[in-house]
């Protein structure tokens, strides 16, 4: 028997059933039911106009692959799945995608369904996160605008260095030339005109990274990379502010480490890491040391771990590091941004970043997930 919700008369107004229907329905947050095996049999109309379906019957008896978007990693999917089949709830950010191609960000949350004591299926409900991934842009590229407003002095000398060298050798090859009758050593000559190539290959990597690392994204582009290259291109424009401060840099990278991510996203965490080391040895005394290594520790997951032996970070405040505008640098020196939005990037990638320090040294360790090496043909696109 259903029973009636009555009204300020006491007459009944809907009975439970419609009533609950009614909410189901009309709820502003987007809501779906699926079986134990995650196809879906029920979804509202928030999930219908948020995915840009056409009807509920587009979507009944079809799994959530009908939304999924390749940039929402695996591993996210994997902890999804074993934290709600344990019988517990997961909550987490999503990118997804639309009817019409577009993404969709929102936040999840899945609560798994109970007859008996027994699962026997799912109900999620999805958050609009359009706005916040909105704000998280804007203040990425903030970030980013920072931090190459403090890589110019390695700037300048990324390009002054090479440019000097194709000066002298330009002006030794202008001589040379100058007088037709003398006799050429073509050796050096040659070597001469390969370091000229060099250094403008140089100048132009530099500069076509400075550009691609500088503009505005539009999107959450995937591409695959290597550990490697990653660490490397880091380095551009800081490797000759380190060295310059007597900063060793030691770098060890096991084998060949395939990733799927957004390229500059992930070499912002690496130069947040490196400024912020930079910044630490200013003042310290003795040996400076900042070491990388990157291993994989178990089958598709890759362990990056960045050290400096700066001095530590105070336990009174390790907590507080990932903290968005939290910094103990002085005024007009620090955002405190970088280390919150490197958290918001790692977990965009399906990874995770915890810190410990002591004895003086700071240990960043990144975990994320690594690909099998592609085959021969596959495409190392650039972002």
């Amino acid at each position: 028997m259903t029973k009636a919700i009555p009204g300020d008369s006491g007459s009944p107004l809907v009975d439970t059933a419609t009533l609950v229907d009614r909410a189901f329905t009309q709820a502003e947050y987007a809501i779906n039911i699926t079986d134990r095996e995650g196809k879906l049999i029920k979804v509202n109309k928030a999930y219908i106009e948020l995915y840009k379906f056409r009807s509920e019957a587009d979507v009944l008896g079809k799994t959530q692959r009908v939304i999924r978007s390749p940039h929402t990693p695996d591993s996210v999917y994997k902890d999804m799945w074993s934290t709600i089949f344990r019988g517990e709830t997961w909550r987490g950010n999503l990118t997804n995608l639309a009817q019409d191609g577009s993404e969709v960000f929102v936040n999840l949350t899945i609560t798994p369904v109970r007859e008996n004591g027994e699962i026997i299926g799912f109900m999620g409900f999805s958050l609009d996160r359009a706005q916040q991934v909105l704000l998280e842009r804007e203040l990425f590229h903030a970030n980013k605008l920072v931090v190459l407003a403090t890589m110019g002095a390695g700037l300048a000398h990324e390009l002054n260095n090479p440019l000097a060298s194709i000066l002298l050798d330009a002006e030794y090859l202008k001589d040379i030339f100058a007088e037709p009758g003398k006799a050429i050593e073509w050796e050096t000559a040659a070597s001469a005109a390969t370091s000229v190539i060099q250094g403008v290959e140089r100048m132009k990597k530099v500069l076509e990274h400075l550009l691609m690392y500088s503009r505005k994204e539009g999107g959450q582009k995937f591409s695959t990379l290597t550990m490697a290259q990653l660490i490397e291109d880091s380095f551009l424009f800081l490797e000759r502010q380190l060295r310059s401060r007597n900063i060793t840099i030691d770098v060890e990278v096991d084998g060949e480490i395939f990733l799927s991510g957004n390229r500059t996203q992930l070499e912002s965490v690496v130069h947040n890491l490196l400024s912020n080391s930079r910044d630490a040895f200013e003042g310290h005394k003795g040996d400076k040391r900042i070491q990388i290594r990157a291993r994989k520790e178990q089958p598709g997951l890759v362990t990056l771990e960045f050290s400096d032996n700066a001095g530590g970070i105070p336990a009174t405040i390790l907590d507080r590091i990932f903290e968005p505008f939290f910094t103990t640098k002085k005024e007009r020196e620090g955002t405190g941004l970088g280390l919150a939005i490197s958290q918001k990037i790692i977990a965009e990638h399906g990874g995770t970043i915890e810190v410990e320090s002591k004895d003086g040294s700071t240990t960043f360790r990144i975990m994320l997930p690594a690909l099998e090496a592609p085959s021969p043909d596959e495409d190392m696109m650039e972002d």
